[in-house]
């Protein structure tokens, strides 16, 4: 390549690395830009042999030095085709590669003759397409490099492939009916077969007309041999053909297309949402999936779940408790207190007093004794209140109880 454009890639050599995703971004761009599903696209694809053509001053070292020279003519400091802002650019340089390899005769487009036994209406149609794609019809048969004849009748539905290179444990495979550009690397032991070595063509090309009405649907020159007839007008195979019938150890290009649209239209049904519970509920299937799940089931627990929750309408607590540090006063004393110290707010008596005092109201205790535990229990409680000298803290999540 160095030989063709020294001048334009001498201040940025470029490695082999750096020639090789150039090659994936061309060929990435023209499948984007000028493939199937592009509507009346700008222009006709390079044939894939254009970029398998390794020969020094071949096709794909003409391509890269094309691609060079623009990209030195448009001041660019890389290559960038997948930038939509660059999109006109990129399809001229491709017009200009095309050129190039006009010039240095590594492309030619097919001079086709079209035999009398076409339809008048399907030849006028096959007409329009070569024009379309830069070819060429002609009615000397003698200067045609492909013979167009009718469709057969008898033609194979299904879905078959064809081993063309193989290299260390991978197998490139050709599927029939499919431009050369949809070749696939597969593994060795996917398929059992040999590459076998492409027969010498007889030229010119005999070929039905799906051959052109193909190429207009992949805006590619289809591969000759797989739409080769004879001159009884049948289909003919000069290497043997691999059908997908009932197992499919690869797949074609047509069905990864399939999958990967059905496998994108395909979604998971999310699961509908269930009906909403109340509170009451919610805290039954809540105690039973949390409490009875880690600590078994309570005694009792069918009995609870009938009684009615009395929290259901408070808030609910929050789940980590909001401790707070208090700080004791200077005052207390908090060495224990010793037995002959006073309680702190409370009275001292005497006990033998208090037991003829006892004594002496006996009686009216024993008529009414319920009456003596009552005021008992009242004046004890009321002379019996202490100071409070600690704060009380109350965790977070026991904030909702009432303590009065």
């Amino acid at each position: 390549m160095a030989l063709f454009a020294f001048q334009y890639v001498q201040a940025d050599a470029p490695t082999n690395k750096t020639l090789a995703g150039l090659v994936v971004q061309l060929l990435q761009f023209q499948e984007d830009a000028f493939g199937k599903h592009v509507a009346n696209p700008a222009f006709t694809k390079f044939p894939a042999k254009c970029f398998m053509d390794f020969k020094a001053g071949g096709t794909l070292c003409h391509i890269l030095g094309a691609a060079y020279k623009y990209k030195n003519e448009q001041g660019w400091r890389r290559f960038d085709l997948q930038n939509p802002s660059r999109m006109d650019r990129n399809v001229e340089m491709f017009m200009n590669i095309e050129k190039t390899l006009v010039q240095n005769n590594c492309l030619s487009r097919p001079v086709i003759y079209l035999v009398p036994d076409i339809e008048l209406k399907l030849a006028n149609k096959l007409k329009d397409i070569v024009k379309r794609h830069q070819g060429t019809v002609t009615d000397d048969k003698s200067k045609a490099t492909h013979h167009v004849y009718p469709i057969p009748t008898s033609l194979d539905e299904e879905e078959w492939l064809r081993p063309v290179m193989k290299k260390d444990k991978q197998v490139l495979v050709h599927w029939g009916c499919h431009p050369d550009s949809y070749d696939t690397w597969i593994h060795a032991g996917d398929i059992d077969a040999e590459a076998e070595e492409p027969p010498i063509p007889e030229k010119p090309w005999k070929i039905h007309a799906k051959w052109v009405l193909d190429t207009d649907v992949f805006n590619e020159w289809m591969n000759e041999e797989d739409y080769e007839v004879d001159e009884n007008k049948k289909p003919v195979s000069f290497r043997q053909r691999i059908y997908m019938k009932n197992e499919e150890p690869v797949r074609s290009p047509e069905r990864r297309d399939r999958k990967a649209t059905a496998g994108a239209r395909k979604r998971r049904h999310s699961p509908s949402p269930p009906p909403p519970s109340t509170p009451v509920e919610s805290r039954k299937k809540a105690g039973k999936k949390g409490q009875a799940g880690l600590y078994g089931k309570r005694r009792g627990q069918k009995e609870d779940d009938e009684q009615e929750d009395l929290t259901k309408d408070m808030e609910d607590p929050t789940p980590v408790p909001n401790i707070e540090e208090v700080v004791l006063p200077k005052n207390v004393n908090p060495k224990k207190d010793s037995e002959n110290t006073p309680v702190k707010g409370g009275t001292v008596a005497d006990l033998d007093e208090q037991d003829e005092e006892t004594v002496a109201t006996g009686g009216k205790e024993d008529e009414d004794p319920n009456k003596g535990d009552q005021s008992r229990s009242m004046d004890t409680g009321e002379d019996n209140v202490t100071e409070q000298t600690n704060h009380i803290i109350i965790p977070s999540y026991a904030s909702w109880f009432d303590y009065n």
